[in-house]
């Protein structure tokens, strides 16, 4: 039988958040590189896992609840790769942050590489302002780009904040897209900073770069308060990171939407601005509005099928010394003891678990590629002779012993 582990205890493995704080004047939120995991995603199991977007909408929810104000702002880098599901999975992304309330979303690389057409239709969506910022990018023209602001004023209680965002130099030339047009991000802020130190309190960057640009930029313009950056480690820092010999923030947002940063602000000489990085853990239950997003999305791809999302079966590198793929069930006449030990595994039940969930996943070429045989994992194509559907290639579902070992029929054969 499996083993089973104890309970997990998220508070226990992470630690309480906000302790001793009080309300706060005004609270900023800080989030980036979500690289499209839009809920978490791994083989932990789902109570043990880190972040996702429901879980990060029940966190700003619960502070609002409390009376907090509060300035939502992302860094970018939403989504990672390119294709069709990609620019669905984008397109759902971006209402999910205009249901959650974001205020201002840098542009980061990622975006910028999808077409230019898609870019506009879902800038253009949605009720309200476009909440996408860059000082120094512009969809099409500087002149005429009417749905990237170069800055953004957000009040949250009595404090306003001056928000603008910079994509890194290193990105200009990757960015091959004619519709794009780009400034030197030192320029493009000197331009609009006399603008934001007029109007607000509190001044903002948002840098998708390198550390090392966002660190030169942040000393050649000590005005900004609060410096995010999307590079660093995959889990941001504790305890704050301050610029040498100041008191001002330097912001890294880590990987995969797994935390939140939370900056307060107090009236309290001693402790004017506090820190907290929030692990998005189960401790946070799924939002209701996340979860109806989640749901069009997987509708969405299910209607359109693999096919429907231009998913083509690649000849396997191994083909001609190992054959086709032929499913575990093929092996337990030779290898009894180790099937027996597959059948016992998670495994052997990894397409029952998409299968099963509430919002399922088996038309989601991203969740199918890690739980069937026969499929890149990383990269959510099959190979050809690999996993098709259910119905077509039911040997295929779940993890098998190919999964690893590559297609079996030769050996099988031998």
């Amino acid at each position: 039988s499996r083993i089973e582990r104890p309970p997990f205890d998220p508070i226990k493995e992470n630690g309480q958040f906000f302790v001793g704080w009080t309300k706060p004047k005004a609270a900023l939120i800080i989030t980036g590189r979500e690289e499209g995991y839009f809920e978490p995603c791994g083989c932990a199991g789902k109570e043990r896992m880190k972040g996702g977007l429901s879980r990060r909408h029940t966190m700003i929810r619960q502070l609002q609840q409390q009376g907090w104000p509060t300035a939502i702002v992302d860094a970018g880098g939403l989504i990672k790769g390119f294709g069709k599901q990609t620019e669905i999975k984008f397109s759902n992304t971006v209402e999910a942050y205009r249901k959650i309330g974001y205020h201002a979303m840098n542009l980061g690389a990622p975006e910028l590489r999808l077409p230019s057409t898609l870019l506009l239709s879902v800038m253009t969506s949605g009720e309200g302002e476009s909440p996408f910022v860059s000082a120094n990018v512009a969809l099409f023209d500087f002149a005429a780009d009417e749905w990237t602001a170069r800055y953004k004023l957000v009040q949250a209680g009595d404090l306003t904040f001056g928000i603008t965002g910079i994509l890194g130099k290193e990105y200009h030339s990757q960015l091959n897209n004619p519709d794009l047009q780009f400034r030197d991000p030192a320029e493009a802020l000197r331009e609009v900073l006399p603008k934001l130190e007029a109007s607000a309190d509190v001044l903002v960057l948002l840098t998708y770069s390198s550390e090392e640009e966002a660190l030169a930029l942040a000393k050649a313009f000590p005005q900004f308060k609060v410096i995010v950056n999307t590079d660093g480690p995959a889990e941001p820092p504790g305890a704050p990171r301050m610029i040498p010999g100041s008191d001002r923030f330097f912001i890294q947002v880590g990987e995969k939407g797994m935390t939140a940063l939370v900056l307060g602000f107090f009236d309290d000489p001693n402790t004017p601005v506090a820190y907290q990085r929030v692990i998005l853990d189960s401790r946070y239950p799924d939002s209701p509005e996340m979860k109806a997003v989640m749901r069009n999305y997987q509708a969405q791809l299910a209607a359109l099928g693999f096919e429907g999302l231009e998913i083509r079966p690649v000849p396997h590198p191994r083909k001609e010394e190992q054959g086709t793929f032929v499913g575990t069930k093929k092996c337990a006449s030779c290898h009894e003891a180790s099937y027996e030990v597959w059948k016992k595994s998670g495994h052997s039940k990894a397409w029952e678990t998409l299968a099963e969930l509430e919002i399922p996943r088996t038309g989601d070429p991203q969740c199918v590629s890690c739980h069937v045989t026969g499929w890149h994992p990383t990269r959510y194509f099959p190979y050809e002779s690999g996993f098709l559907s259910e119905e077509k290639t039911p040997e295929l579902t779940d993890v098998g012993c190919e999964s690893c070992h590559g297609p079996g029929s030769k050996h099988v054969e031998a």
